[in-house]
């Protein structure tokens, strides 16, 4: 009888886990579909338009494999003859994978994302390999053990679905309570100056064509053929953005290009703090949070937010850091946010001083003791008001 309730509870680990990381992964697709695309193509993977169709066709085919499974492991029919097999099979050949990964780079078990469960729950090579080792002792217990009397109710599968979907969607649940909004925090933009920004008329067009890599001091125009419109917080009176004048600093540069409205920060002079977070990550999320709170020591220089994401998930995202919110550009176009991060895992931060990134940190190297440090922050603001921020040093916001 114990031996029946361990099979049945094998049965339900590994389709838990196969169906979390299917629909984890169908609700993240962008960030998979760019992970898989660095992965086979480089880093330089968006200015490949024609492989990246079958990149997108390939994830879209393992997403419908791990979906599959993830119910055929709750039916009883062909369980151990084709279920098992394709199960371990592809918990073998993903572990693989993983060791290789980690191998081939540095750091390469400990740092990064391994996108098997999407932008939903970041896990490193080194937890993903733990994770489907189990897996895989799981699936030789159940190869080794399963009878035909070990069957589960019809009832099972789709009860299963339906909880495992209602948990992974509610990692998206976004709250609708207002934030009590700090004035000295608000960008010096107001929202009523959200505006697109200018494509260069006919007159402005200076080359025929966008220079995709920066050299030397060449000019490089967006053209409404090779560059869509982005909405930014660009004041409403501000010249129209129509060439991005090329600096000795590549990364500088990809910003300029790609979120224009950054030009008004003048990052050639001074000290400033550029953050590209994705409206979506639980680890941007928490890292504004944490930032906000550091505000009140007036010892973190001028910040300016690259968001990636749709208007309305910017709105919680900013709500979610108790009403806090930074001047900011909003891109919409992921392999533009691909390309401003530079091979980089957000969120990433830099620290511009002069025009030089004096220091950079990303979602492997950024911790908020170590930050405020760096700064010169002994503690954070405390705020006590419903829906804003309650921190401590060394807390989190959840």
């Amino acid at each position: 009888m114990k031996s029946q309730q361990l099979i049945k509870a094998g049965r339900i680990f590994l389709s838990f886990m196969f169906l979390f990381s299917a629909i984890s992964k169908l609700i993240s697709l962008p960030f998979f579909d760019g992970m898989v695309a660095e992965l086979l193509l480089g880093e330089n993977y968006f200015d490949k338009p024609n492989a990246m169709f079958w990149v997108q066709l390939l994830v879209r085919i393992l997403v419908a494999a791990e979906l599959v499974l993830g119910v055929a492991l709750l039916q009883n029919k062909g369980f151990k003859k084709w279920v098992l097999p394709a199960t371990l099979l592809m918990l073998v050949l993903f572990t693989i994978h993983l060791f290789y990964e980690g191998f081939s780079k540095p750091n390469g078990f400990i740092d990064g994302n391994c996108g098997c469960f999407g932008d939903v729950l970041p896990m490193n090579n080194l937890e993903s390999i733990l994770k489907n080792l189990v897996a895989i002792v799981v699936g030789v217990f159940l190869w080794m053990s399963y009878k035909d009397h070990n069957r589960l109710g019809s009832w099972v599968s789709p009860l299963m679905v339906g909880l495992v979907t209602m948990f992974t969607l509610s990692f998206g649940i976004k709250s609708f309570e207002a934030a009590p909004v700090n004035n000295e925090e608000i960008s010096l933009y107001e929202e009523a100056a959200i505006d697109t920004v200018a494509l260069p008329s006919e007159d402005d067009k200076m080359v025929e064509q966008t220079i995709d890599k920066l050299k030397g001091d060449e000019v490089v125009v967006a053209t409404p053929e090779t560059k869509p419109a982005q909405q930014t917080t660009e004041p409403k009176n501000a010249e129209p953005t129509s060439a991005v004048v090329s600096t000795k600093n590549k990364t500088m540069d990809l910003l300029y290009q790609y979120a224009p409205a950054i030009k008004s920060q003048n990052l050639e002079k001074g000290t400033k703090l550029v953050c590209l977070f994705s409206m979506t990550c639980s680890h941007c999320q928490e890292t504004y949070a944490e930032m906000c709170g550091m505000k009140a020591s007036g010892k973190l220089p001028q910040v300016y937010l690259v968001n990636y994401g749709t208007e309305y998930e910017q709105k919680y995202f900013f709500s979610q850091a108790g009403g806090c919110k930074d001047n900011h550009s909003l891109i919409q176009n992921y392999p533009d946010f691909k390309r401003m991060l530079e091979g980089e895992t957000y969120p990433r931060i830099l620290l511009f001083k002069d025009s030089k990134i004096a220091k950079s940190w990303n979602v492997d190297s950024y911790e908020k003791t170590a930050f405020m440090k760096y700064f010169g922050i002994e503690k954070v603001e405390e705020k006590q008001d419903e829906g804003g921020l309650d921190l401590k040093q060394g807390d989190s916001p959840w």
